[in-house]
């Protein structure tokens, strides 16, 4: 008599999403999260402790990776959107917590086979990869994650004089990437690869971080094409964005929008707590046009005390739910906000403060959806540009043939999910 075969058991890895930032740093991984547990996997997914409820919401299992109190700590540190400081301001805060982000992560690893999933600044995901042998995808959210020399992403505070060869640029990022990236990110790093037995790196955020096995570039091909110094596993998927938590705006933000024209939008974004400057140039320029406004920020203290009955106040809005009834949105250039907006067809006037702010805004500037101006430019300059985005048919047209195209992509976090599934399986975790 012939036995039946048995089939081995095949084993899922759990899949271990380490997501750090804000809003628009968080919420594209959730999305992405829900498409892999479709898929039948175990999700968990790290971040803040103010994204436990959203994360929970959505299915998926979450470990706090920052306290509340931490993270408030660093949003009010009045370095963190400097055009210059940032970086050293955010990496100042991830340092102090990185012995302890790497052994929770570690112990979850050792519990069961276990994939990663990080974005840019999950680094103890490549230390995990190098450590113990556990996959790892790097996903990245903009392109100026990316060090490139062909395309090279528009940063506040350095100006590229145009016709600069391409020997010239790439010399030019090597000095920026040792002497004030790598000043910053290799001693405190270095420290924790000799504490855990891997020798010294460098060029750390731009070549170290991206993983040998996969790296996602989140966001598709006509935001930014590959370019030949990209990663050479890079691949392109589209924007990963997550649909609102409620189908619905509060009622009196809803009545609000219902009671005359289409408003603006003005939002510094959810972790700027120093944005009153940007609120009140944003709101003149409206008052000048004669432009209603909806205020979104959590931190009521930046906003006026006293608004008129043109303008209403939202601590939060679901972008996804609003940006479909708004003339326009006025806004940092952060690149979920700038990615929702895009899909709902509606211009968008970028005062960009620091990161991938600058370069987000400059390629939606060149796709004809935006316009762009700084925190500290004159008050006709944003007056100027907010009239010609909400006249000019061009921009209106620019904006629906994308809103178009983003319509009819496969949605991005089945994309990146199917990229994440055919990674190699987990090593042997030692």
């Amino acid at each position: 008599m012939q036995l039946p075969v048995v089939q081995p058991t095949v084993v899922q890895p759990r899949i271990l999403i380490l997501a750090v930032g804000s809003a628009g740093d968080v919420y594209p991984f959730i999305v992405i999260g829900q498409a892999l547990r479709a898929r039948g996997y175990e999700v968990t997914l790290t971040a803040s402790a103010n994204f436990e409820e959203r994360v929970q919401r959505a299915g998926l299992q979450f470990i706090s990776g920052l306290a509340q109190e931490e993270l408030e700590n660093g949003i009010r540190d009045p370095d963190l959107w400097h055009p210059v400081k940032g970086f050293a301001t955010i990496w100042k805060y991830m340092a102090r917590h990185l012995p302890a982000a790497y052994n929770q992560q570690l112990a979850l690893v050792r519990e069961k086979p276990t994939l990663i999933v990080a974005s840019t600044l999950g680094l103890t995901g490549r230390l995990l990869q190098e450590a113990h042998g556990v996959p790892l995808v790097t996903v990245h959210l903009a392109p100026s994650c990316l060090f490139s020399a062909d395309d090279t992403a528009v940063r506040r505070g350095l100006s590229w004089p145009r016709g600069w060869p391409r020997w010239a640029v790439r010399i030019t990022l090597g000095l920026i990437d040792r002497l004030m990236v790598d000043a910053v990110v290799r001693p405190a790093l270095n420290g924790m690869r000799a504490h855990i037995g891997l020798a010294p790196v460098r060029r750390v955020m731009s070549h170290w971080l991206h993983s040998p096995q996969h790296v996602v570039c989140a966001w598709p091909a006509w935001f930014a094409a590959p370019q030949a110094d990209w990663p050479p596993n890079a691949v392109c998927a589209g924007f990963p964005r997550m649909p609102a938590s409620t189908p619905e705006l509060d009622p009196a933000l809803q009545r609000f929008i219902d009671d005359g024209d289409a408003p603006i939008v003005i939002t510094p974004g959810s972790a700027m707590a120093h944005g009153g400057d940007f609120i009140v140039r944003a709101l003149a320029a409206a008052t000048a046009l004669k432009v209603r406004a909806v205020v979104v920020t959590p931190y009521r203290e930046q906003v006026p005390l006293e608004l008129p009955a043109s303008v209403h106040y939202a601590a939060y809005a679901p972008f996804d739910v609003l940006s479909r009834q708004v003339a326009a949105f006025v806004h940092h250039g952060g690149i979920g906000t700038s990615a929702t907006v895009l899909a709902a067809g509606k211009p968008q006037l970028i005062v960009p403060f620091a990161f991938d702010q600058p370069d987000n805004a400059a390629r939606l500037t060149r796709l004809g959806v935006a316009a762009t101006v700084l925190p500290d430019s004159p008050p006709a300059m944003w007056q100027q540009a907010l009239s010609r985005l909400l006249d000019d048919p061009a921009v209106a047209k620019a904006c629906a043939t994308f809103a178009t195209v983003m319509a009819a992509e496969r949605p991005a976090a089945d994309r990146i999910a199917e990229i994440i599934e055919s990674d190699p399986g987990p090593g042997q975790v030692t």
